[in-house]
């Protein structure tokens, strides 16, 4: 029986190796968006100084992400693949009282590398890093003249994930800590097949 047992350990551990591709989906918070942060901020700062308008009452979704990897034939450490996210913000225009809501929404494809630090069959410790575009599409009401604009603008997107770590069999729970458009912490489901 204990050689039947070991076997069968052998059997399992060499399925799980075998295992090169993995999908993943993922819901983050604290989600970057540095590009149209830093434009944001500074326009917010003109416009109050200048019209007496505030943005208020910030509503964020948090981030939903799909991802994908191939983990290399020479090197199972080693992952490419491409992350898909989708992020929501709304908030209000008020001066003196509201006037206005302006909501956005952010899609990003992000081409993407993980490397295992710890790549064991039931555990794996990970780093991810990716670069990619982001398309930010934006629609503000305006109360007072009761109208409705629409705009649209690309942006430079990231995820660096210092430290991530997953859990289970072919069907593994996992979490990360980083910086970039799938949040600053995450955590999500993935399979491995």
């Amino acid at each position: 029986m204990v050689v039947a047992a070991m076997m069968a350990t052998v059997n399992v551990n060499a399925q799980n190796e075998d295992l090169k591709h993995e999908f993943g989906i993922s819901y983050g918070v604290g989600v970057s968006t540095i590009g149209d942060g830093i434009g944001n901020a500074v326009g917010r700062g003109i416009w109050e100084s200048l019209e007496g308008t505030k943005w208020e009452n910030d509503k964020q979704f948090g981030t939903l992400a799909a991802e994908y990897f191939c983990h290399l034939n020479g090197n199972p450490k080693l992952a490419i693949g491409s992350i898909l996210s989708y992020a929501q913000f709304g908030e209000d225009v008020v001066k003196d009282t509201k006037i206005g809501e302006r909501t956005r929404h952010y899609i990003s494809v992000i081409p993407a590398l993980k490397y295992s630090w710890v790549n064991k069959n039931s555990w794996a410790l990970y780093s991810k890093l990716g670069v990619g575009p982001m398309l930010m599409m934006e629609r503000s009401k305006d109360l007072v003249k009761n109208s409705d604009e629409t705009d649209s603008q690309f942006y430079f997107a990231f995820q660096a994930s210092l430290l991530g770590v997953e859990f289970g069999g072919k069907l593994r729970g996992f979490i990360e800590a980083g910086v970039g458009e799938q949040g600053i912490l995450l955590a999500g489901l993935k399979y491995k097949f």
